[in-house]
């Protein structure tokens, strides 16, 4: 993707992430947590947010309003692809820690879309139901998988 984004760091074994968000707020480290949730099919959670600077810990409800949203979502995207090159693109679950979020997330696909599906598969949860995903449709959450 051709979006700027920050510089991110791996762990060595590409599930964990971190890179740092510059703006008015100052200098935050962002975490991105890639856990498994299923075997068959292979699918991952993707959980991220900032660090707590006093144990380490992800802090996935924090508001940190650095004035750098496009940039930390880019960054977060473009880990998505790293990851799944090491993993064999499995399926990457998202979802917000809160509704206001997973409406952030579902907005940001919205708005590169085109972009986004010439690389990724992109499928939408409501009403019980995985579809691909639909601009102008309110979903739960989502499901990423490098094509």
């Amino acid at each position: 993707m051709n979006f700027k984004g920050y510089n991110y760091y791996a762990a060595s074994d590409y599930k964990d992430y971190f890179f740092y968000s510059d703006g008015p707020n100052g200098r935050i480290k962002k975490l991105v947590v890639y856990e498994k949730i299923n075997d068959e099919p292979l699918v991952y959670n993707l959980a991220f947010g900032d660090e707590d600077p006093e144990t380490g810990l992800l802090l996935d409800r924090v508001k940190s309003s650095n004035d750098d949203r496009d940039a930390i979502l880019a960054t977060v995207a473009h880990t998505i692809g790293d990851f799944s090159d090491h993993y064999g693109k499995p399926m990457i679950h998202v979802i917000g820690s809160n509704i206001v979020r997973t409406r952030l997330y579902q907005m940001s696909i919205s708005k590169i879309y085109d972009e986004i599906c010439s690389i990724y598969t992109v499928q939408g949860y409501r009403e019980g139901v995985w579809e691909f995903f639909q601009k102008n449709v309110n979903y739960e959450a989502f499901v990423v998988q490098k094509n």
